[in-house]
């Protein structure tokens, strides 16, 4: 009886066939994913993950200070010139 109802879904549309075939897919899925394995794959990228994120972070810490670096000069340099223009004014050149 139960074969014969199944047989009889499974011959009328790929629908039912499907759905069994995703719940198949589904099911090995989570086996895999849930592997001791697979964990491990999961957390040595995550680290790798990690590591290349510390790197950026390193590289734009260095370039921040770089940026600094140059605005203070900048600065100086500025300062400099806008003396010396102040005296060029007050000597009349």
């Amino acid at each position: 009886m139960l074969s014969k109802t199944i047989k009889t879904i499974l011959s009328g549309s790929k629908l039912p066939l499907t759905f069994i075939g995703g719940v198949a897919f589904g099911t090995l899925g989570l086996k895999v994913l849930a592997s001791k394995e697979a964990k491990k794959f999961y957390a040595k990228t995550i680290a790798t993950g990690y590591k290349a994120k510390d790197s950026i972070d390193e590289t734009i810490s260095n370039i921040k200070q770089h940026a600094d670096d140059v605005l203070a000069d900048a600065g100086d340099i500025y300062e400099a010139e806008k003396k010396e223009a102040d005296l060029d004014f007050v000597e009349g050149k």
